[in-house]
């Protein structure tokens, strides 16, 4: 116990009222400096389960980590679907290649959170499939060169025997130039990371500029969860619905469990854990999926694979799950070498930027979320590094490479769990969903309509996670309301327009429309830009910027180890005696003082 002891020659002490930290010995004044410190697991008056350095117990892990992968497992399983029809898969093999595609996207996963939570920003964060990447890719199948012929798109429809092995190429082709494309536009994110550009740029970056792009994130997720919501607006609101009542109505209920201990004496007792508030998502999924699979014997989801409805039903995959093998490992270059074309690579970059962008903005959502300082300079840079690293990979595998996923940092908000342990045990889970065929179809049999009621809930969350980076701002200037209102809109109109209109942007040049198409499409790019650009030149004090708030909230006391957290996990004694490395970008101790 670290304490401070004061001599006194003669004190007059009222014992009922004597602060619980102040002891008195003899003619010594004993003050406990440890317990007058408020809890180590409580930040800004949020109570931590586990901060972001604890460790957790394995089967506590294995729990928060599954309910991470289940939350971010509704891309996972939408992406292998939509690729299969952008690469022309004749339907002879459409079951095994989705099921390629799955198990290489999920990899991918693994891979990136497991490099990422443990060398890259060293915060809890899930890295999972890029969509950014899609719009680029989605627009490169388009040309004249990749784009479908019609005797592929009956092949897609109409089985036949002898026309497998003409298409095997053709779609193997297709997936080789997307593979190409993506790995090199991840080169130029490694580069832009290992030279600290990003880290440079985030100087100018304030809270009116984060504030925008993560509430057009959150609007981006709700189009997802309204994807998936509308198959079945019933089970979706029964998913949301448990959410909330486990979360906000049933989280401060502990139920009880016997326990024993080991330690010193032995002894058994009755604990108590709240359930609810530490799993309301796993909890909510298995229940509605139970429902689900009810009302499916009973008959009364459809038959019918057009309707809607029909992705309620538990048992739609029921011959995908027969026909996945048990274990499955996937191989890189699996559809052959890689092939690079100028407007691919070109295409893919700009995906790469609005993924950069996106991924800072969850850094330091992330971050708020666990009660640690805004992430410096040196992890930023070799947090895009890493993800630029992990991108390679999955241009190898054949995905389409990944990046910072939002909704598992609201999963953390509703969890209070914070702790990276438990993202790379996700990591450990992604892998072996991976191999693992038979788990990742039954999985993959959740009704898409829970999909969307985990995501109505965390979407929203995120766009209240947005708006509240506003409170470093003076909310009371006209300036900052202007700014923050007009970027917002500004990322909602753009893309609406855009996709009411299609072919609107023609500048003469096929890789200049690509581009202009995919930056205005993108609603959290163009309102951070417009964001940042605003923020930057209408004339304002720091303080009313938010800035000053902004750099306290990262400035930590002489007893704050909070940065230490962004320290990588080896040779940080060499790296601190080594004075080059002041000057590399991605080394903790880039661009630090001597004390």
């Amino acid at each position: 116990m670290q304490s401070v002891r004061s001599k006194v020659r003669s004190v007059e002490v009222d014992l009922d009222n004597v602060d619980d930290n102040i002891s008195v010995d003899g003619n010594e004044v004993i003050y406990d400096v440890e317990s007058s410190r408020p809890d180590n697991n409580e930040q800004d008056g949020v109570k931590f389960k586990y901060k972001l350095d604890d460790i957790p117990p394995w089967y506590a892990c294995f729990a928060f980590g599954l309910q991470h992968h289940l939350s971010m497992f509704g891309s996972s399983l939408l992406f292998p679907l939509i690729m299969a029809n952008l690469f022309c898969v004749p339907a002879s093999e459409k079951n095994t290649v989705i099921s390629q595609l799955f198990s290489a996207i999920v990899i991918t996963e693994a891979v990136g959170t497991f490099l990422q939570t443990t060398f890259g920003t060293r915060l809890p964060i899930v890295q999972g499939i890029a969509g950014n990447l899609y719009v680029p890719a989605s627009v490169i199948m388009a040309t004249e060169r990749w784009k479908c012929r019609d005797s592929e798109t009956d092949l897609n429809f109409n089985d036949t025997e002898n026309t497998t092995v003409e298409n095997e190429v053709t779609y193997k082709e297709r997936i080789a130039e997307i593979q190409g494309a993506t790995m090199v536009a991840a080169c130029v994110q490694i580069v832009l990371g290992l030279s600290g550009v990003v880290g440079f740029l985030m100087r100018y970056v304030g809270p009116l500029t984060v504030a925008p792009t993560f509430s057009l994130l959150g609007l981006a997720l709700g189009e997802i969860a309204l994807a998936n919501t509308k198959m079945h607006w019933g089970i979706a609101s029964l998913t949301a619905g448990l959410i909330i009542v486990f979360y906000l109505y049933m989280g401060k209920i502990k139920i009880p469990y016997p326990w024993c201990t080991v330690k010193k004496q032995r002894r058994c007792y009755i604990d108590g854990a709240k359930i609810f508030m530490l799993f309301p998502v796993i909890l909510a999924i298995l229940i509605s999926w139970l429902f689900c699979y009810i009302l499916t014997e009973a008959g009364v989801f459809t038959d019918d694979q057009s309707d809607p409805s029909y992705q309620s039903r538990t048992d739609r995959n029921a011959e995908s799950i027969a026909s996945i093998p048990w274990v499955w490992f996937p191989l890189p270059f699996r559809w052959g070498v890689p092939t690079v074309s100028v407007a691919a690579v070109i295409g893919m970059c700009s995906g790469v930027v609005t993924s950069i962008i996106e991924s800072i903005g969850d850094y330091y959502a992330c971050a708020a979320m666990c009660g640690a300082p805004p992430p410096p300079d040196h992890a930023l840079n070799r947090g895009i590094a890493v993800e630029g690293l992990a991108c390679v990979f999955a241009g190898m595998w054949g995905s389409l490479g990944v990046t910072s996923y939002s909704s598992n940092t609201g999963a953390i908000a509703i969890t209070k769990v914070a702790s990276r342990r438990v993202m790379q045990w996700t990591s450990l889970l992604l892998f072996i969903f991976a191999i693992v065929g038979k788990v990742g179809a039954v999985v993959a049999s959740i009704p898409a309509p829970i999909v969307g009621g985990v995501m109505w809930t965390i979407s929203g969350l995120i766009v209240s996670i947005g708006v509240s980076y506003l409170k470093y701002t003076d909310i009371t200037s006209t300036r900052n309301l202007s700014i923050f209102g007009f970027a917002f809109i500004s990322g909602v109109m753009l893309p609406v327009y855009l996709n009411s209109e299609p072919g609107i942007i023609q500048t003469g040049s096929f890789e200049a429309d690509q581009v202009l198409d995919i930056i205005l499409k993108t609603g959290m790019l163009v309102g951070g830009l417009v964001g940042f650009v605003l923020d930057n030149t209408i004339p304002g004090t720091i303080k009313e910027r938010g800035l000053l708030s902004w750099r306290e909230y990262g400035e930590l006391d002489a007893e704050n180890k909070g940065m230490k957290s962004y320290d990588l996990p080896f040779c940080m004694s060499c790296l601190r005696k080594w004075k080059w490395t002041r000057y590399v970008p991605i080394c903790p101790t880039f661009m630090t003082k001597k004390e």
